[in-house]
């Protein structure tokens, strides 16, 4: 599960079911989300309403196996969609 360390304020790995749901309630701003997988359908999503309604987070830095944006704004919700095994970090 997702836990604390260096800069890193949360880290985890996708497990068999996908998406993933991050709370950002205390996350520091700005921060960039980043999600290692190869998975075709590999997205980062961000909600402002509680998490009822979700949209794209426009990548800074994509490659075939590693996706990441930065987050400038608050946001309630972060949703993570990978395959399982993938990895994703918020710091």
């Amino acid at each position: 599960m997702a836990e604390r360390m260096g800069g890193v304020w949360l880290a985890a790995t996708i497990p068999d079911t996908t998406p993933v749901v991050v709370p950002m309630n205390g996350a520091p701003l700005p921060c960039t989300v980043t999600l290692k997988s190869a998975a075709a359908g590999r997205l980062i999503e961000l909600s402002t309403d509680g998490g009822t309604e979700y949209f794209p987070l426009a990548p800074d830095m994509s490659s075939a196996t590693q996706t990441a944006g930065a987050v400038k704004a608050p946001v309630s919700h972060v949703r993570i969609t990978g395959a399982a095994l993938d990895t994703w970090r918020i710091q």
